[in-house]
């Protein structure tokens, strides 16, 4: 009776010890797994959604983040095609992208320059493909003047304002000289910062800084060998170096909003309420 007794309780424990090391191997196996996001973000960079001009707006990468987060995503991977745009929508950007919780990668596909490599700079990690366009880290500020042509068919342009520089960068009104180079100096007050930005975020040399200052642009490649970037590749890049920064195998899921309709934009398309009379604007 005792042995079959010892039979019994011998088998009870190797079958509990069994089922409980079957348990921690699938409890194991599912902690290796989990998915990663990927967010497309295509188009200049704008400070709003709407209008005539589509593109990436911070609205629009915070909605994209909260989905993510709704998702329970491991990872996010943000796909890259743009050439930059508005200067504090780009840095609105970014600091998006710092403000998720899990890892980030950012992958350039065919063009990730200017504001749009700014934002970049906000992912754990950057890859690019070799032949993508990167950098042109700088700044532009331009508008259309024709008080030329307004003189050659007749019209006046009666300016009413308050203080000597209200209207700089008018295009009714051609600059002087030191408007000139006024407007010249803030635009080198943003670029400068924008390169300040780039060289702490990636740890340049004074001889990388001083390359990438002209605000050239450079192939995915040569984006490698200035550390613009961490690595070359594809999404199957990016993904790789999703699970090296979560130690988990990933599987991709797209993040996509709903679009909604408004029967007004349909009319009205464009339409911007509170904007100024100066075409003036700084991208980057």
């Amino acid at each position: 009776m005792r042995k079959y007794i010892l039979i019994l309780t011998t088998l009870l424990l190797i079958s509990s010890a069994a089922a409980f090391s079957f348990s921690d191997l699938f409890t194991n196996l599912e902690a290796d797994e989990g998915d990663v996001g990927i967010i497309d973000l295509s188009g200049p960079v704008v400070p709003s959604e709407g209008g005539f001009t589509a593109g990436t707006s911070p609205s629009e990468v915070r909605e994209l983040n909260q989905l993510a987060a709704q998702q329970e995503v491991d990872a996010i991977v943000y796909e890259i095609d743009s050439g930059g745009g508005a200067v504090v929508a780009s840095k609105d950007v970014k600091r998006s992208i710092e403000s998720v919780d899990v890892p980030t990668v950012c992958r350039i596909r065919d063009v990730g320059a200017s504001g749009a490599y700014l934002y970049s700079l906000g992912c754990d990690s950057i890859v690019a493909d070799s032949a993508s366009i990167t950098g042109s880290i700088g700044v532009t500020s331009s508008y259309v003047e024709f008080s030329e042509l307004m003189e050659d068919i007749g019209v006046n342009y009666v300016n009413i304002t308050t203080g000597d520089r209200k209207e700089l960068g008018s295009p009714f009104e051609e600059p002087d000289e030191e408007e000139t180079e006024l407007l010249h100096g803030k635009a080198e007050i943003i670029g400068d910062e924008f390169l300040e930005e780039v060289s702490d975020s990636r740890n340049l040399t004074d001889e990388q800084e001083e390359l990438i200052g002209t605000g050239e642009i450079f192939l995915g490649s040569e984006a490698e060998e200035l550390d613009l970037v961490d690595d070359l590749g594809g999404r199957n890049t990016a993904i790789q170096e999703a699970e090296n920064l979560t130690g988990k195998d990933l599987t991709p899921v797209s993040i996509d909003r709903t679009p909604s309709f408004n029967l007004l934009e349909l009319f009205l398309p464009g339409i911007e309420i509170g904007s100024t009379n100066s075409p003036l604007k700084a991208i980057m």
